[in-house]
């Protein structure tokens, strides 16, 4: 090799200058090149069968003929690099072949499928997006994709489980193959022999198939059986909305459906609480409104779980006199999970010391904000007792209405959502029930949930017998066999055969789903969540024994929002864990943070039964540490706290030398002599501890259960004060 690195013999190669000699043949400082291979210089020139291609495009080969320069010698390698200026020789001769187009158009579109299937496989590789893209392609292509290399894929699409046989036969390989393979891992399996997914992808990938998980799609028994059918736009008609009275309790929720439809349900009420859920309709310039009454939040939470949206808007009421309450934040958040517009209105504007500047002041704290205050919340000042602005109320809900477009199909058969039911002792199962489409009459057959029936008789809002019901209708019908849940959806059906035959594949389906059932969100398994991507939002809800601690709790959390995480706080106040944040978090998947405070009686008791996790803490640091470590995966060692009892103190006794004595009842559970013990006061934490002596009369006790008298010494704690309550508790190492 010459130092200018030019070389000569079989092998082609490049110098400095970037010229290549192959077969003593070079190639010019241009790029061009010759010999039976086609080459493209810098300027775009392809040389072809040794006939070169001019700075024009024009082509000289098999199928091109060249006019307008010489045909280069085959010895001659300056005529190959002549100036373009020089005139090429008259009738040069070419030797033309046959084009054949078909043939052509095979080959390139062979090409572009396998650049096009290479590039996705390479993205894939690097973008979920394309991961989506890629798969959309085999799958329309199945049959013709070739993979690179001559190998060809295939893609199968499976459960959570498979049994072996079936596998081998999706896969096209023989069983004793799959059973040899788990064979050398030391598992003895057997044809009918279940494997989980990831066993299953394994196999598979090891046989060159791309493997997927089955979606499952929750379809209703409304759509499984073909109850819902598609709707045309001829058939659409306005209906009424339907609106959620909510808030805090004494601000005037009952008075002011009172004063909408001028009955008087008020005095039938024990402590100014809505007794029974009732939904009624109200006329106005000849349109109708439909309101559901609740005693607490119903209508987004327990409704909300079973997948039945009945509200259409939700009026948050707040007295213009006491401002913002717990109750009222907690009905802001379930507006907000489920995603209803809200119309504030600030009642009793009328009582001395009313205030609605301080009102409209303190939601701005939870983005509600007027349009004159920039935002996009409607705010009506009312006086339900003095029937103030009440009309003002009315025709903002039409607009905000009319603005939803909201229409149904009377047509259709009839649909309607179970808002309330009950067992009375001489009509039997009863139901209060709201239309959303078609018509409902007396003598159709239904189906609701676990129930069926045939409609035997049929009441409006206002007590009257009535033969059929219109859309967003509110009537009690009767003639249920079971009675039916709240939140169930009931069908209209043709016979009594098909309701049986439905009602008994709900209750398979209910069965099933039970054992299959997915654990509610806990921090123990947030980490396997982020990893499967089942989870891209941690839902909170903090409670604190003061407005500060939920500040600081609130600012500590956001800060730990990550690629992989967002937290969403999405309900904060002080107080006691009530019954309703459990049902808050149950419906929204949430956790619920417990700073320095502890959950109700009922609450413990829902949390228990629904599943939901009360996290207990007295440290900020401790609970951001948690978290985080949660969400990385690295949890440690887990002790949960097992309630054992509930204490009641009675009277104090101060004994010289001895300290304070607790004469105390045990109103829940038990109290043993090693448990640990927290004092609340008020609803909130004021020591935690344990237990110095338990006596029952003059002897010590190891137990004491409820119902019985003791008296306790609290080690290290004499600050124990007359209806302070005691709870004790044991700390039980969780298994992972």
């Amino acid at each position: 090799q010459s130092r200018d690195g030019q070389r000569d013999g079989n092998r082609n190669f490049q110098n400095r200058d970037g010229q290549r000699d192959g077969n003593r043949t070079p190639q010019s400082r241009d790029g061009q090149r010759d010999g039976n291979r086609n080459f493209q210089n810098r300027d775009g020139q392809r040389d072809g069968n040794r006939t070169p291609q001019s700075r024009d495009g024009q082509k000289d080969g098999r199928n091109f003929v060249n006019n307008k320069r010489k045909e280069a010698p085959k010895d001659d390698v300056s005529s190959v690099v002549a100036p373009i200026s020089e005139k090429p020789k008259a009738n040069v001769k070419v030797n033309k072949v046959k084009f054949d187009k078909k043939k052509y158009e095979k080959e390139k579109k062979q090409k572009e499928e396998e650049k096009k299937l290479r590039e996705l496989r390479s993205d894939f590789r690097k973008d979920d997006k394309k991961k989506k893209n890629k798969k959309k392609y085999e799958k329309a292509h199945k049959d013709e994709i070739v993979r690179l290399e001559g190998e060809t894929i295939g893609m199968i699409t499976i459960g959570e489980e498979i049994i072996i046989k079936d596998l081998a036969e999706k896969l096209g390989v023989n069983v004793s193959d799959i059973i040899k393979k788990f064979f050398m891992q030391g598992k003895m399996l057997t044809a009918n022999a279940i494997l989980t997914f990831e066993e299953a992808e394994e196999i598979a990938l090891e046989h060159e198939v791309i493997i997927e998980r089955e979606e499952i799609v929750k379809i209703s028994y409304g759509e499984k059986y073909h109850l819902e059918l598609e709707d045309k736009d001829q058939d659409l008609i306005t209906r009424a909305p339907v609106i959620t009275i909510m808030g805090h309790v004494d601000h005037g929720k009952t008075s002011l459906l009172d004063a909408l439809r001028h009955t008087n349900v008020i005095e039938g009420e024990a402590g100014g609480i809505t007794q029974k859920i009732g939904a009624y309709q109200v006329n106005w310039n000849g349109q109708k409104i439909t309101f559901i009454d609740t005693p607490g939040h119903e209508a987004f939470t327990e409704m909300r779980a079973r997948g039945a949206n009945i509200t259409d808007i939700s009026i948050l009421i707040v007295a213009a006199d006491d401002g913002v309450k717990p109750q009222t934040v907690e009905a802001i958040s379930h507006a907000k999970e489920a995603g209803v517009p809200i119309i504030v209105a600030i009642n009793k504007i009328d009582k001395p010391g009313a205030d609605p500047m301080r009102v409209r002041t303190e939601l701005t704290e939870y983005g509600l904000m007027s349009p004159d205050w920039g935002g996009s919340t409607e705010f009506v000042e009312i006086s339900a007792k003095q029937k103030i602005n009440l009309e003002e109320l009315l025709e903002t809900i039409l607009i905000t209405a009319e603005l939803q477009e909201l229409k149904a199909n009377p047509k259709k058969r009839p649909k309607a959502v179970v808002i309330e039911s009950r067992l009375d002792p001489k009509m039997g199962a009863v139901a209060d029930i709201l239309i959303q489409e078609g018509e409902l009459q007396i003598g159709d057959i239904f189906v609701a949930g676990e129930s069926h029936g045939r409609v035997r008789s049929m009441l409006d809002d206002r007590g009257n017998k009535i033969e059929k019901s219109t859309l967003s209708q509110p009537v009690e019908i009767t003639g249920f066999n079971t009675v039916p849940n709240a939140g169930d959806v009931l069908y209209g059906v043709n016979n009594d055969k098909q309701a049986k035959k439905i009602v008994e594949d709900f209750l398979k389906e209910k069965k099933a789903n039970e054992q299959n059932k997915k654990k509610h969100i806990s921090l123990e398994s947030l980490s396997q969540e982020l990893e499967d991507q089942q989870l891209k939002e941690l839902k909170c809800i903090i409670r604190a024994d003061s407005k500060g601690s939920v500040e600081a709790l609130k600012e500590s959390l956001l800060k730990l929002n990550n690629e992989k995480v967002m937290i969403s706080i999405i309900q904060s106040s002080a107080g006691a864990v009530t019954e309703g944040d459990v049902k808050l978090a149950e419906a929204s998947n949430a956790i619920i943070i417990a700073f320095n405070v502890r959950p109700t009686t009922p609450a413990r008791n829902e949390a228990e039964k629904l599943g939901v996790e009360i996290r207990n803490y007295n440290v900020i640091y401790h609970v951001t540490e948690e978290i985080e470590k949660a969400m990385t995966g690295m949890l440690d060692p887990e002790f949960r706290e097992v309630y054992l009892g509930r204490i009641e103190v009675k009277q104090v006794f101060k004994i010289s030398n001895v300290g304070n004595i607790a004469g105390s009842i045990v109103v829940d559970g038990k109290v043993s002599r090693n448990s640990k013990i927290r004092v609340l006061r008020d609803g909130i934490i004021t020591f935690e501890g344990e237990i110095e002596t338990l006596k029952r009369f003059k002897d010590d006790a190891k137990e004491v259960v409820v119902g019985q008298e003791c008296g306790i010494q609290i080690k290290d704690f004499n600050d124990i004060k007359e209806s302070d309550i005691i709870e004790s508790y044991i700390m039980e190492e969780i298994p992972r």
